[in-house]
């Protein structure tokens, strides 16, 4: 059965469920398969893991029709990515025998489902048809405890009753490294070696084939890639930067803002493709995460200031990620300077689970500051029961 004609059929069967008030049936598993820029100075991109992606259903309200794609992943032994390790942040092996659910809802119609719930009371929505939309793409940071409703990309969906999809692939870059082509018009000629930011973009935009993809993936990739509506999408929240810095890979091409050789360069050239497909929709650049380094005895190297892979610190990629925001157009959250919550070397402990990856605790900080930041966007923050939508969020109130 075809992975088009298996949403259509779970679109029936949903709605059969939603009228009668059964229990969703489960379905047969799937088989495994920028702007320019100038007087910046140079500096590099990476490796990965084939992922599974997933998204979550947004709730109904009365009187209201409601679409709902939703995917589960599983996904393989996860492993730590501590910087002593020499492991990239990844969450673990892409799911290779992974078992993924689909389920789509719909009205029984043969007319085009207008989705009539506002439950934002007239905020200014990018996509204004009523259902949130919110694409998330990076790195493990977003990738990691997927499907645990604690992930970063759940948190926030669940929380602004949202339609989120999760694209985060763990071990990622946002680049490409150099002996790669990268795209290519030709037909079969592509050579991403991993599910990259502008790999991405490139399936989003149909313009590069998941058969094209030299590395397999799963059918449940393909299946919640598709059905994502670019034209339809609010949000797309943006985060890489850890792995790019790991691995040395160039950060900006003075000659070539676009250059997706490098971590600027790909940022803004994904972005670039994702305005083309998704005209209104709006963009948050996350930088990475704070972290600290340990070697192999355990001993404090330092932290996301003062350790270089080649390329200067991590803090420096972070401030080319602030700046392509600022060149964008794009929100940012900045989670390396500890002044949109506070994650420093006083309190990463509690933020961090592993010296790199966010703790649960971590997450949730994450997630209350990427919704404020969306809520402030569409004009409906609630300053005066919430606070100043700029001042600093502590772990300590969570």
């Amino acid at each position: 059965m075809s992975i088009h004609k298996l949403l259509s059929t779970a679109s029936l069967i949903m709605t059969f469920s939603l009228i009668t008030g059964c229990t969703s049936p489960s379905f047969p598993k799937l088989g495994v398969g920028g702007e320019e820029m100038s007087g910046l100075s140079s500096s590099s991109t990476g490796s990965a893991n084939s992922a599974s992606v997933t998204d979550s259903s947004i709730s109904d309200q009365a009187s209201a029709q409601t679409t709902m794609v939703s995917g589960q992943a599983a996904n393989g032994a996860s492993q730590d990515a501590s910087s002593d390790s020499g492991e990239y942040l990844n969450s673990g092996e892409a799911s290779t025998g992974a078992t993924y659910n689909a389920e789509a809802a719909s009205e029984a119609t043969t007319e085009t489902t207008t989705v009539k719930k506002d439950p934002y009371g007239g905020g200014n929505e990018p996509v204004p048809d009523g259902d949130l939309q919110l694409v998330f793409i990076g790195d493990s940071q977003f990738d990691r405890w997927r499907n645990s409703s604690t992930s970063i990309s759940e948190l926030v969906g669940e929380e602004m009753n949202a339609l989120h999809y999760n694209l985060g692939v763990g071990g990622t870059c946002a680049a490409i490294e150099r002996t790669q082509t990268g795209n290519s018009t030709t037909p079969g000629n592509n050579d991403y070696e991993e599910a990259n930011f502008t790999a991405i973009c490139h399936m989003l935009k149909r313009d590069l084939n998941t058969d094209d993809y030299p590395i397999s993936l799963d059918e449940e990739y393909e299946t919640v890639l598709y059905s994502i509506q670019p034209e339809k999408v609010d949000y797309y929240i943006i985060e890489y930067g850890y792995n790019d810095y790991y691995m040395g890979l160039d950060i900006y091409n003075e000659e070539d803002p676009y250059d997706e050789h490098t971590y600027y360069g790909a940022l803004n050239l994904g972005i670039k493709m994702l305005k083309e497909i998704s005209p209104n929709a709006h963009f948050i650049i996350c930088t990475p995460c704070y972290c600290r380094f340990y070697n192999g005895s355990g001993k404090d190297m330092g932290d996301a200031y003062n350790v270089s892979k080649g390329q200067g610190s991590l803090a420096f990629y972070a401030d080319y990620a602030l700046r392509l925001a600022d060149n964008t157009g794009a929100k940012k959250l900045d989670a390396i300077s500890g002044t949109t919550f506070n994650l420093n070397s006083y309190t990463y402990k509690e933020y961090l689970e592993d010296n790199v990856h966010l703790s649960y605790k971590g997450r949730v900080v994450y997630a209350k500051a990427l919704r404020r930041i969306i809520l402030d966007d569409m004009g409906i923050y609630d300053s005066n029961n919430e606070g100043d939508v700029n001042s600093m969020l502590s772990i300590a109130d969570y």
